[in-house]
């Protein structure tokens, strides 16, 4: 009788670049490359070797992908592309955010939509065992801009196409299910999309460059959920 050896449970970087390309280090290894590290990855996350980790994408899925079928090694060593260990397709998505599925139980997670929809949901939803769900329903011609783990962040602010900038508090979006539409965030005018989404603590001055100026996002007026926000000039 052949007896599998028992995979020794361990912590792991899982890094992934903007191409979409992945693998792990072991912590130690990571540590001696943090800067090299940080400068070549978009995705930067701890996790157990035995874990899952996912990605939402603007199309509302998420993919869960096993950090087993993720190539482990050293820090030069070849990634592969998640396409070929996930149902994710760089060809037809593009990545909103990546996490640690274990991470999603203790936390509710955020949706902000191109159209202006948002809501929160409870990260134990995407607790599952398929390899795609549907993270978000999403209305005709809508995907995806934002997506957030729910941690202290206080209060966001949705940029739009056209300039304006609405500020309000995070208590102000309701928790739905996985499966609903969620509730406006912010009224746009016609032709209007929102563009940007930033999740803050209100002692962050989260600056941005706009129109080839620093803008203070946390200096924009407090406003509130479903209203127009404000119209920046250069």
């Amino acid at each position: 009788v052949y007896e599998e050896k028992k995979i020794e449970e361990a912590p792991v970087m899982f890094l992934m670049d903007r191409f979409g390309y992945a693998k792990t280090i072991d912590l130690p290894t990571f540590e001696r490359n943090k800067e090299a590290a940080e400068n070549e990855s978009r995705h930067m996350i701890q996790v157990m070797n035995t874990g899952k980790l996912v990605v939402f994408t603007d199309t509302g899925k998420m993919h869960m992908i096993k950090v087993m079928d993720v190539p482990f090694g050293k820090f030069r060593d070849k990634s592969v592309p998640i396409d070929n260990i996930s149902t994710f397709s760089m060809e037809k998505e593009q990545i909103i955010l990546a996490a640690s599925q274990s991470d999603l139980n203790l936390y509710r997670v955020m949706f902000f939509t191109k159209q202006g929809m948002c809501k929160l949901v409870d990260g134990g939803e995407f607790d599952v065992a398929k390899r795609n769900v549907a993270a978000t329903k999403l209305q005709d011609d809508d995907e995806v801009v934002g997506v957030e783990i729910f941690r202290e962040q206080k209060t966001v602010v949705l940029q739009s196409v056209d300039g304006y900038f609405l500020r309000f508090g995070i208590d102000e979006i309701p928790e739905k299910k996985k499966a609903a539409v969620g509730v406006r965030a912010i009224k746009l005018v016609e032709g209007d999309t929102v563009s940007a989404v930033y999740c803050l603590n209100y002692n962050d001055p989260a600056m941005i460059e706009y129109k080839s100026k620093q803008l203070e996002l946390n200096k924009i007026k407090l406003g509130k959920r479903d209203s127009k926000g404000v119209k920046v000039r250069a």
